[in-house]
Formats: structure tokens, sequence, C-alpha cells
């Protein structure tokens, strides 16, 4: 309770207010891709390689990051990614030919992971232990309310013309990276707790990766991070858009849809975030899993009006709780906040983020759009049974603690 009345850093809210941005941008580019698709004259597997590829770019970015962190401070990198995003993003907007668009699109991944790592790594060494929960869940919310008047806007923008919501994503970022860097002056020297050790050493990346490795929580932070990303992000942004739009349903209604899903993914991030600093963190998660498998179980059955809010509405409330509760379980874990693991949690969404378009989108080509949904059951499971495991190895731990 003493938690919940102390106020979050400062840093927290303008780092909010950088997500709140960068999603809105990102919102108004998904109910255009079925346009930009037909534009384009490519694909569902085409299509899906501007959500893979952009992906595959971050995937470099943040393997890069690892060694990078111990030696940049990380305003420097959130301006950067942010400024590179941008520009890629209004080069996407304007490109003359599809695979111009997919070239600028992909390289834009290298601001967006720059930015994620950096501002994960800043909230896990600003925001205390106890108030993890709320801060990840305030941060991540801020991108949801973002995200809730993107894809709305970006529907009717993509009517008018599908490369408007681009630019109007690049010009977001622009705006993002002023923030960053003005605004977090005083956060300017901050770096990863791996950076500079005990008595000025450098802790060997070694020890960090044995200890990280052998723990069961940070492996179900890793395997909730690898579900949002092939599921809540992959296939969410292309396969699901592609669906609806395949089943009969206009870019504008598709839009609708996608804000349904964010108004809920912040009702569902808040509600984990606290409930996960009161009373734990397993308990939102296990919830979380459960409400996004369900989700995509939806899509197998039917197609219609009703099930299909009903479907957002899951996606929403597990995208916002498995966002903030891993991510405050990374800033618990021996070395979660050292630049080495942050830059683990978000490589493994990258892979995902990866399989998961690319997978769903042959596997629509080929087979049928039920197929690719129940193929993406993979990812919960695999994280259910890690969480459970986890979840008992945890209390095994703190019951044999003096």
């Amino acid at each position: 309770m003493t938690g919940q009345r102390e106020r979050l850093p400062t840093a927290v809210w303008i780092l909010a207010s950088v997500t709140f941005l960068t999603n809105l941008g990102f919102g108004v580019v998904g109910p255009a891709l079925p346009a930009l698709a037909d534009l384009f004259g490519i694909s569902v597997t085409m299509a899906s390689i501007a959500i893979s590829g952009f992906a595959a770019f971050r995937l470099v970015a943040s393997a890069s990051l690892t060694g990078l962190l111990k030696r940049w401070r990380l305003r420097k990198v959130l301006f950067a990614g942010l400024l590179l995003q941008a520009v890629c993003s209004l080069a996407a907007g304007l490109a003359p030919d599809g695979v111009s668009f997919l070239v600028f699109r992909s390289i834009s991944g290298l601001g967006s992971a720059t930015l994620s790592v950096s501002a994960t790594a800043l909230l896990l060494a600003l925001v205390p232990t106890h108030l993890l929960g709320r801060g990840m869940s305030m941060y991540f919310a801020a991108g949801s309310l973002g995200a809730i008047s993107g894809p709305a806007v970006g529907g009717f923008l993509a009517i008018a013309n599908p490369r408007i919501p681009l630019i109007f994503y690049g010009l977001a970022l622009l705006v993002a990276s002023l923030i960053a860097f003005f605004a977090l002056g005083q956060a300017k020297d901050v770096r990863t707790s791996d950076a500079v050790g005990e008595d000025g050493l450098v802790i060997k990346t070694k020890t960090v990766w044995r200890s990280l490795m052998s723990n069961p929580v940070f492996i179900t932070v890793l395997m909730a991070h690898f579900a949002v990303g092939w599921a809540l992000y992959g296939a969410r942004t292309t396969t699901v858009p592609l669906y609806l739009g395949a089943v009969g349903f206009t870019t504008g209604v598709i839009g609708v849809f996608m804000t349904v899903g964010a108004v809920t993914q912040v009702v569902g991030s808040t509600a984990a975030g606290f409930a996960s600093d009161r009373w734990g963190r397993w308990k939102p998660l296990v919830a979380g899993i459960l409400a996004g498998s369900a989700a995509f179980l939806v899509l197998v059955f039917t197609g219609e009006f009703a099930w299909m809010m009903v479907t957002f509405v899951l996606l929403g409330l597990a995208g916002g709780a498995l966002a903030a509760v891993p991510s405050a379980m990374l800033g618990e874990t021996k070395y979660g906040s050292t630049g080495l693991a942050v830059a683990l949690y978000w490589i493994i969404f990258d892979i995902a983020a990866i399989i998961g378009p690319l997978a769903s989108g042959i596997i629509a080509d080929n087979v049928g759009f039920a197929p690719a949904f129940l193929v993406i059951q993979i990812p919960f499971i695999l994280t259910l049974a890690c969480a459970l495991w986890a979840w008992r190895w945890d209390a095994k731990r703190k019951r044999a603690a003096p």
C-alpha cells in the first residue's frame, strides 16, 4: 500500500509521453496495411515482410546494443533511435514502389530497437523495484493511449491515401525525439547497471549470462515477450487486419477494432501493473497468457462482428498484462537491469516478431487463416508452461529463504 501512495519518478511521465507519440504514429499505420498491399500489389506474405523485415533490423540493433550499452549513455541511445526511425518512416511513406517501401520500413527497425532497449533500461534504472509494476504499466498504458487514436485516425487517412499514415508516423517520431533530448536532462548520465559495477569494476558478461540463464523467472520473462512478439505484435498487426479485410470488413472498421483493442490494453496494463505491485506478479501474468490464447481461438471459429469485438478486448487485456508484468519481473531478477538482460529481452521479442508474421502469412496464403491462428497457440502454451514452472520455483525459493 505504501508503494501505491508514492509518486512515480518524473522520468516515467517523460518516457510515457515519448511512447505515446511513437505508438500514436505506429497505430496510424496498422489499418493502412491492407491498402498499402493493394497499392503496391503485394501478397499477404509480402505484406507481412513490412513487419518481419522491420523486426529483423530491430534484431540486428538489439544484438549490437548488448555491448554498446556498456559504453553509451541511455538518453543518447534513445534520441538517436527516434531520429533514425523518423527519417526512415518518412522515406517509406514517400517510397515509389513496394520494394522501396519494404526496405525503408525494415531499416526503421534499427531505430525502433534502440528506442525500446534504452527506454526499458531507463525505467529499470530510475524506478524503485516496489513501484516497477506501476511504472511499467504507466509507460505501456501511455503507448496504448497513443494507439487508441492511432488506428481510428489511420483508417480514415488511409482511405484518402495509404501513404499519409507513414508520413504522420515520421513526424510524430521527430517530435518524440525532441522531447527525449530536452526533457530527460536529469537522466543524461544514466547507464545500465553493468556499465560500471561495484568498486568501479565492469561486471563480466559471462557471470551475468550464467546467472540469467539459470533463473526460471528470467526464462519466463523471455518466453512472455516471445509470445508478445509473435502474437500480440506480429500477427495482431499483420495477419489479423488482413484476415478482417478478407472477410469483408472495411479499412475504417478495422481501425475501430484496433482502437477497441488499444482501449482495453490501457485497462489491462494499468490493472495488471497495480495488481502485480500489490498481490504479486504471477496471477496477472497467467491471466494475460490465457486471454491472449482465447483471443486467437475465437478467430479460428468465427469472423462475426460481435466476436471480433470480443477478440480485440481479449487481445487488449493480454497485451496490457504481458507488457507491464514481465518487464517489472525483469527488474526484480538478479542482473535483470543489465544491458545484456534488457537486450536479450528485446532480442527474443524481435525473433518472435520475425517468425510470427512470416509463419502466419505463409500458412494463411497456402492453407487458410484458421490454421494460422491455431499455430499462434504455440507461444502461449510454452509461456504458460514456463510461468507455472517458475511460479513454483519462486515459491520454494521464498519459503527456503531465512
